[in-house]
């Protein structure tokens, strides 16, 4: 673990992102969330995280929740859910923009179960469950390609 942290230490950019491949120039969206939840869960753990990774992860999550747009055609939703998701696995909960993200129209449902396990997080647990209420668990997402998932993994995040 602590080879693991160090090596997803060395992905991280300026910006507090974290390229897709080592050397990369750009953050990956939903790479940036993955690594920061399991360097998250490792630091509850009593690992140490590399200096200022956390600050710097915790600013670039939360300016990318603040610039995030709906864009269908990628389902981008699931990634802006799980980045919310995330912030408030830290502690760090943006809640207006996770305001913003509920009011939005055409979110998919794994997203709502995201957001709604946010909410909870982030001590807002009659939110999270009038919206985990409203949601059933997609079988056949179309957002699966551009986030690596797939209904087995939509199904076991639903659960968290």
């Amino acid at each position: 673990i602590t080879a693991g942290i160090a090596k997803l230490g060395s992905f991280q950019l300026s910006n507090g992102g974290l390229a897709y491949w080592q050397g990369g120039t750009m953050a990956d969206d939903w790479g940036s969330s993955y690594a920061g939840h399991f360097m998250i869960e490792a630091e509850k753990k009593g690992y140490f995280l590399p200096i200022n990774f956390k600050l710097k992860w915790l600013s670039y999550q939360k300016n990318e929740a603040k610039k995030w747009r709906f864009e269908p055609r990628y389902g981008n939703d699931l990634a802006q859910a799980y980045r919310l998701y995330t912030l408030a696995l830290a502690g760090s909960p943006d809640l207006s923009s996770m305001n913003r993200f509920r009011e939005t129209k055409g979110i998919s449902n794994e997203s709502k179960l995201r957001l709604a396990s946010a909410y909870v997080l982030a001590g807002q647990k009659s939110a999270g469950l009038n919206l985990l209420l409203k949601t059933t668990i997609d079988e056949n997402s179309n957002y699966n390609y551009f986030y690596y998932g797939s209904s087995d993994r939509n199904r076991a995040m639903a659960l968290e």
